[in-house]
């Protein structure tokens, strides 16, 4: 910060020397004028000054009568002053600045995060089809609106946040709900099961418990519901709420599992990679470059990069790169044994990555079995994972409301 104000206000380098260099450094001292970088050299000393000092200090150099030397500005004004008569400079340069400006009121990029049953295309297409596109004026954007809309329309998305930071709208989605998740809600909710399943556990954090530990429950059901009744010593409502609900559910669940690969396959040799220009786009017209055909059996990757300040301040130009990987095919056969090995290792990663997500797999029953001109490995897999995800507030059933133990209201 202080060299951020230095550069603001400008600074002086200056070299003293004499015989009386003391008494002036002490005189500086007494009438607070503000010396830094001080060092010694050969016939004296160096320093810097704020430019706003420069006559004290040449006041106090007369009465000590030691020799000062002006030996370096610097700071914002006096490049000013340097490049005074470059007025196309300047105008440019407040031109730039006023159109950054104006672009920054404006969603430019639109991210996903998080998401794997469903995919980022799929919820992008979602959000400018339905919502939002490149262009809109941030104030127009409402993240709390977009959010309950994701959460009604997608059924195994369990919590789901979007944030508006520079001129990018990021949504992350998160599949499951924990303890380490933060909920967003701006309004009372309840948790609802994303799977059917049977209960294994169950925390309630706020909010009134329609299920024990034990139950079995369908997708969709109300787990912890956001309504909460008091009663009066007999057992009469005397207030309802609505709240946001808040808890940690685990059900034992059962999936079924499918994998197959065919028979035969083609191997890809790749040979060596090369990077080109595509096109340039500046909003939505885009000017393509010429470059020269590859010809057959080439991997093309294409890849935007857009213009931005930072990680979050993207502006509506960029360009399109292309990565060009030229391949031989070359036709492969797959034995019994190497086929269950390949459908195997698939499965085991399949499960290491529920394990690392936090789901416990109890048991898993797999068979493997040639089809034609494919190899399957199908069967189910029981596994123990924390399940929920947020909707709004829906009123009790009759059956439900008979669940719910009677507490009473504190006085």
């Amino acid at each position: 910060m202080v060299r951020i104000f230095h550069f603001i206000f400008g600074r002086l380098f200056f070299r003293i020397s004499g015989q009386h260099v003391e008494r002036f450094l002490n005189l500086c001292a007494k009438n607070q004028v503000v010396l830094w970088d001080l060092k010694p050299d050969q016939d004296g000393y160096s320093f810097y000054i704020r430019k706003n000092a420069y006559e004290e200090l040449k006041n106090l150099a007369s009465k000590t009568n030691v020799q000062i030397k002006l030996d370096g500005t610097y700071g914002l004004p006096f490049f000013l002053r340097e490049h005074r008569k470059r007025k196309a400079f300047f105008f440019s340069a407040a031109m730039a600045l006023m159109v950054i400006f104006l672009l920054s009121q404006f969603v430019w990029e639109i991210t996903v995060s998080g998401s794997e049953v469903y995919s980022e295309n799929d919820i992008l297409k979602y959000v400018r089809t339905n919502f939002y596109r490149p262009g809109t004026w941030k104030h127009k954007v409402d993240c709390d609106l977009l959010e309950e809309h994701l959460r009604e329309d997608y059924d195994e998305i369990a919590w789901v946040s979007c944030s508006l930071t520079g001129t990018r709208l990021h949504v992350e989605i998160k599949e499951t709900l924990d303890r380490e998740t933060k909920q967003n809600p701006s309004s009372p909710c309840d948790i609802v099961a994303n799977k059917s399943g049977t209960v294994t556990a169950l925390s309630v954090k706020s909010g009134t418990p329609l299920v024990s530990v034990g139950d079995k429950v369908k997708k969709g059901s109300t787990l912890i519901s956001g309504l909460i009744y008091y009663y009066s010593d007999d057992f009469q409502v005397t207030e309802t709420d609505q709240i946001q609900a808040d808890g940690e559910i685990t059900m034992k669940t059962e999936e079924t599992y499918k994998e197959t690969i065919p028979a035969g396959y083609y191997e890809k040799e790749f040979g060596k990679e090369k990077k080109r220009l595509k096109s340039i786009y500046i909003g939505p017209w885009e000017w393509n470059l010429p470059f020269q055909e590859e010809g057959d059996h080439v991997d093309i990757i294409e890849k935007k990069h857009p213009l931005r300040i930072g990680t979050s301040l993207y502006f509506p130009a960029g360009i399109y790169m292309r990565t060009y990987r030229s391949y031989h095919a070359a036709k492969k056969t797959y034995t019994e044994a190497q086929a269950e090995k390949k459908l195997s290792d698939r499965l085991e990663k399949y499960i290491k990555k529920k394990e690392e997500e936090g789901i416990k797999v109890l048991r898993k029953e797999i068979k493997y079995q040639k089809k034609g001109d494919s190899y399957t490995a199908s069967g189910r897999i029981w596994q123990e994972e924390k399940v929920g995800k947020i909707r709004n507030i829906k009123a009790l059933t009759k059956e439900q409301e008979e669940k719910i133990t009677p507490t009473t209201a504190a006085p």
